[in-house]
């Protein structure tokens, strides 16, 4: 039996209305809506005591527990993700939550292991960022993939769109790419709805910015193995040959499409 000061919750925030890709939460992957992927994997990470998706729009909901799995239904107007699970969290139990963004079908179950680890082993942790290597100078480049540069002890000090930092040498400086897997206390997420949000949050629209432009701490969790999202129609295809090729997901994709007990 899991002890329940063991246990945390999942929130996959979804929603139709994706600047860059309208109405991807549902668009067909080998066979299944992209966020039932995402539900799926949630469930197999051990902890996991609910997975719940939190979305704004009705046709997600039904999708959802069409397949057996549980929805809140949140606000239309949150700009960003945190805000959606802060609601969504209002009508839920847990100490600690696990946020994955409902982009990430290739989510390992491990990586959900990860992020709750250390907030689950020490008190004054409140939020920790699963993030992982970046592949190459063209990852560096990609605005759709948030930079993540961090201190010596392993805290996020800032984080952007652009390329950073600013190489005027060639040293190895510890920047990472930011997943779609946060880990908060659901005491910080009531504190981040009451936080005003700030300038740089708003310049590069990444949530995260308002906690530490508030003076929050958010503890880097490093993965060695790269995370991918779908940020466009063209990720689809991608997904899918991965899915084919790669000997873990095709192993985690056959283990979805079994019972969860």
């Amino acid at each position: 039996m899991i002890n329940r000061m063991d246990t945390f919750v999942v929130v996959i925030p979804a929603r139709m209305a994706s600047s860059r890709f309208p109405g991807k939460p549902l668009v067909s992957i080998a066979g299944l809506p992209l966020v039932e992927h995402v539900r799926r994997r949630a469930l197999l990470a051990k902890g996991a005591s609910d997975v719940v998706v939190a979305t704004c729009d009705e046709s997600i909901r039904d999708a959802i527990v069409g397949f057996g799995g549980r929805a809140v239904m949140t606000a239309d107007t949150h700009e960003r993700c945190t805000g959606r699970l802060s609601e969504a969290m209002r009508h839920l139990t847990g100490e600690i939550v696990v946020m994955v963004q409902g982009d990430e079908p290739l989510l390992l179950p491990e990586a959900v292991e990860r992020i709750a680890a250390p907030l689950l082993a020490d008190p004054s942790i409140t939020c920790t960022n699963l993030l992982s290597p970046l592949e190459s100078r063209a990852d560096r480049d990609n605005p759709d993939i948030v930079k993540a540069a961090c201190s010596q002890a392993g805290e996020v000090m800032f984080l952007s769109r652009s390329p950073i930092p600013h190489y005027r040498m060639d040293v190895d400086c510890p920047v990472y790419r930011q997943t779609g897997i946060m880990g908060f206390r659901a005491s910080l997420l009531r504190t981040y709805e009451s936080l005003p949000a700030t300038p740089f949050e708003r310049a590069e629209s990444i949530d995260m910015l308002r906690l530490l432009e508030h003076g929050y701490r958010i503890t880097g969790v490093v993965v060695d193995c790269p995370t991918y999202g779908v940020d466009r129609p063209a990720d689809v295809e991608v997904i899918e040959q991965l899915l084919r090729d790669d000997e873990t997901q095709r192993g985690l994709h056959a283990r979805i499409h079994q019972p969860i007990l």
